[in-house]
């Protein structure tokens, strides 16, 4: 081999060590986080989905609450094909990514029957526990994401508000008991979707315990988890809701805020996360 050929073949070599050391060390900071940069997918495609923000989040929880298991859980709204641009819908292929990057990641996805016996010490829960939620009881929601749940053997967790169901673009009261039938858990988001932190005592009382009524007699079985509507809740809504539930979920994420078991905290889903490590920058 000439000098020539051996010179080119070590400045090759040089470029390409100096260009991975490049791309891993943007990897270790954090800089190929975006959804669809050419580095970010190369990176997905060679380290895996990167889940270590909502670890360090995590990390954070165990201080501040120690008492509460460490979850990660995320909130849907609309799962449609259409009306992509509606900041609430994601569309069921880029859903469908979303479940498989969790699992890719480790995570195992569990429903808050599962939280409800690991605060009971009846069951120990994995090291990456992930909730899947709805809010509102979209028609879409029994059309495109309960299927996708089913084929990906993943539990959802449905909040419905109990004065909707039946109504345009809303779940019927079968499809409801049919989802449930299958693995899937119908949880409460009050009679009329109103803010009850704007409410008296006497309004919060009818909104928790009306929808928990008619959605026992819809399913035929106890419904004891709340999701606030807009995330909104008060120490008076707090004080009214351990009435009747036993857990309640905000939808919004702070680490330092210690938590509840009423006021456990989501990450809500928009049409802009493409792929799971977005949605841990959604606050």
């Amino acid at each position: 081999m000439s000098l020539k050929r051996l010179r080119t073949g070590f400045s090759i070599a040089g470029i390409i060590c100096i260009s991975v050391g490049l791309f891993c060390g943007a990897r270790y900071m954090g800089w190929l986080e975006q959804d669809s940069s050419p580095l970010g997918n190369l990176a997905r495609f060679v380290y895996g989905p990167d889940v270590r923000r909502e670890m360090n989040r995590l990390k954070i929880v165990k201080e501040t609450t120690p008492e509460i298991p460490r979850i990660t859980a995320i909130c849907y709204h609309e799962v449609r094909p259409d009306r992509r641009e509606d900041s609430l819908n994601v569309d069921p292929e880029t859903f469908r990514r979303h479940i498989r990057e969790f699992k890719e990641a480790g995570y195992s996805f569990i429903g808050v029957n599962d939280l409800r016996q690991y605060k009971t010490g009846l069951k120990n829960l994995p090291e990456k526990a992930a909730f899947i939620t709805f809010d509102d009881g979209y028609a879409d929601n029994y059309n495109y994401a309960y299927p996708i749940l089913r084929e990906e053997h993943v539990p959802g967790i449905f909040f419905v508000v109990s004065s909707t169901v039946g109504g345009k673009n809303r779940m019927t009261a079968s499809q409801l008991r049919e989802m449930q039938a299958n693995g899937m858990e119908i949880e409460s988001h009050t009679v009329n979707h109103e803010n009850l932190a704007a409410m008296n005592e006497k309004e919060i009382d009818f909104e928790l315990r009306e929808s928990k009524s008619s959605l026992e007699k819809i399913l035929g079985k106890p419904v004891c988890v709340l999701a606030y509507p807009g995330g909104k809740a008060d120490e008076e809504v707090l004080e009214s809701v351990r009435k009747y539930y036993d857990m309640a979920f905000v939808a919004s994420v702070s680490p330092e805020r210690k938590q509840t078991m009423y006021t456990l905290q989501r990450y809500g889903v928009f049409n802009w996360n493409e792929h799971i490590e977005s949605i841990f920058k959604n606050r």
